[in-house]
């Protein structure tokens, strides 16, 4: 799909013809890592995923629904060796596929089939510049080059535009004083940085199935200063120029998340974005049950259903809501003007260009 094509598809829902626009399908909860922050990975099961057979008709549906953007994630998403089936299914239907990886393990081979297949965009995981660091949050694991091979390797292969690779940063306690040299690092790379406030359960029985317990990783009071240093580093940056992924409007909601728990925004899931599960269930958000499944009849009907909005609208209001970025960002980019600025800009920065003490070089 264009660019021009992404921005009339937001444009429209500007002006209310509201329609989804996204989903996350995590095609897998298998991974070869066990990172502090997450314990997705204990939920793997081989035996449990859509096979691609039965995700191209999903994929029918979605776009007929409206849906024009698709992550597809984890887990972690080259565990499968299908990979590439699953997203030519969403590619030859005319979506743009980005994939969500943490970028340990996948070869040239399969890197190369993913982009045969219609894979533009990429985002890889990198929370530290500090490879001791990195290992202490992926369980031990010595895996910073390998990340930074994987960032290389993409690079080399994807065209920009009018692709937007994007260097993923979960921000805890860990890494505050790393949030602009970061940004640094990634323009080098040639990639775009995003900035995901980290989420915590205040115990394992209370997890989602998604987010650990681990208090070390909280940021403390003692850190608010620290914080907000880093973040009007971060904001400053962004007036600059510099490629951040964030909207300004994001940026300043997760400062607040980070120092008190509070909330932001409003979400729009079920409306604008679906989150899909490994078996192919479809749900507003991965906290809900399930709303339609993948040979639902009729699918693009029944998610635009009034039935399955004013279920939407009623499930939200049960939730203690979230920081997650691809949810948080798309209703910025559809309700608010300076945030759609901030998104449409993104997409015509270069990824290439170089920032050091906030000074374009």
């Amino acid at each position: 799909m264009s660019i021009l094509r992404q921005a009339t598809t937001v444009l429209g829902a500007r002006l209310g013809y509201v329609r989804p626009l996204y989903v996350h399908y995590g095609v897998t909860h298998r991974c070869n890592m066990q990172c502090r922050m997450c314990v997705v990975w204990k939920e793997g099961n081989a035996a449990e995923e859509l096979a691609p057979a039965a995700i191209r008709p999903m994929a029918d549906g979605l776009v007929e629904a409206g849906v024009r953007m698709v992550t597809l994630g984890g887990g972690e998403p080259f565990v499968r060796r299908d990979l590439p089936d699953v997203v030519a299914a969403f590619h030859e239907r005319g979506s743009e596929v980005r994939i969500l990886t943490n970028g340990i393990g996948p070869s040239d081979e399969q890197i190369d089939a993913v982009i045969a297949a219609g894979a533009r965009h990429v985002s890889i995981s990198l929370d530290s510049l500090d490879p001791a660091k990195e290992q202490d949050i992926y369980g031990g694991k010595d895996v910073w080059n390998d990340i930074v091979d994987t960032m290389r390797r993409f690079r080399q292969r994807l065209q920009t535009p009018p692709s937007v690779p994007i260097m993923n940063v979960c921000v805890s306690r860990l890494n505050l004083d790393e949030l602009a040299p970061l940004v640094a690092f990634a323009a080098d790379e040639g990639f775009c940085c995003s900035f995901v406030p980290i989420s915590l359960s205040p115990s394992e029985a209370e997890s989602d199935g998604f987010a650990a317990a681990d208090s070390e990783l909280a940021v403390r009071p003692q850190d608010h200063a620290k914080l907000d240093d880093a973040y009007a580093q971060l904001l400053k940056l962004k007036r600059q120029g510099a490629p951040i992924a964030n909207t300004r409007r994001f940026l300043r909601d997760s400062r607040e998340f980070l120092r008190s728990g509070r909330y932001g925004w409003c979400c729009d899931a079920g409306t604008l974005y679906f989150s899909i599960s490994p078996q192919g269930g479809i749900s507003i958000c991965h906290h809900f049950p399930p709303v339609a499944q993948h040979d639902t009849p009729d699918l693009a009907r029944h998610l635009t259903s009034k039935a399955v909005r004013q279920s939407a609208v009623s499930t939200r209001k049960q939730c203690a809501g979230c920081m997650r970025p691809c949810w948080a960002e798309l209703t910025h980019a559809v309700h608010d003007l300076g945030s759609s600025v901030d998104a449409f800009r993104l997409i015509y920065q270069t990824p290439r260009q170089r920032i050091r003490d906030g000074k374009e070089l």
